[in-house]
């Protein structure tokens, strides 16, 4: 942000689209990187319907913001909407960041760096993955030395996603045991894990306080470690600044 904290003729603008934008701090925690940085840059949270979305990201090709992050409700809407998107963002189906170059969206997937780097700093190498959506895809997906397993109630989400690449297949059921994972990380929006009776000592998700998430309510039912989305911002927050700063 520039001295005044303000928005002048040369200030680059970026934008965070969700539906409670406002409520999230990524803009704040963003525009603390950029004052700390001399930039002059400033991060807008914008609060957007889904009836709206589509004409909000479309207009972006003539707008003054240079980029914007995308809440994870409208992701999967980001990635169909792009003129171009990277080789992730592609394969599973997400976008949580869209770039305006030449007045095209370019798309991409960034938030698995965070994760797989929270992973190496915690000593993981066994790593039970919940889900079958965005997330999870792109967890299978990206290269790793992880060995990953993947579970859902529904084992033929499991198998739709077997079709893009290999993956452990297994059902999450009753008296599911985590016990011998080094972690699990909730990639679904599963709204109850009270099926699983052992959970190792690390648990992830990116849920924030004030979503429902069934992994931070059953690791403090079974005593294991939960991180979720507020631990993780200022990680997130650097790797999007250092992505928008390199591209």
């Amino acid at each position: 942000m520039n001295e005044h904290n303000g928005i002048g003729r040369q200030t680059s603008l970026y934008g965070f689209i969700a539906e409670e934008a406002q409520q999230n701090r990524l803009s704040v925690s963003m525009n603390r990187l950029f004052k700390a940085a001399g930039d002059d840059a400033m991060m807008i949270p914008m609060n957007i319907r889904e009836d709206d979305f589509y004409f909000t990201l479309s207009n972006m090709r003539d707008a003054q913001l240079s980029a914007t992050f995308i809440g994870p409700e409208y992701q999967k809407n980001a990635s169909e909407m792009v003129d171009t998107q990277s080789d992730l963002s592609t394969k599973c189906g997400a976008c949580d960041i869209v770039m305006v170059k030449d007045k095209q969206l370019v798309g991409d997937f960034i938030a698995i760096q965070s994760l797989f780097e929270l992973l190496d700093e915690k000593g993981v190498k066994k790593v039970a993955v919940i889900g079958a959506g965005a997330l999870a895809k792109a967890i299978a997906l990206a290269p790793s030395d992880y060995e990953l397993f993947f579970y859902h109630e529904y084992i033929e989400s499991l198998m739709q996603m077997n079709e893009r690449v290999e993956i452990d297949i297994n059902r999450l059921s009753s008296g599911c045991d985590f016990s011998g994972y080094d972690a699990v990380i909730d990639a679904s929006t599963i709204e109850s894990l009270a099926m699983v009776v052992k959970l190792p000592a690390l648990c992830i998700d990116l849920k924030n306080t004030k979503q429902l998430s069934a992994l931070r309510l059953r690791a403090s039912e079974l005593g294991s470690e939960y991180i979720g989305y507020e631990v993780q911002l200022e990680r997130l927050t650097q790797n999007a600044y250092n992505y928008i700063k390199n591209s």
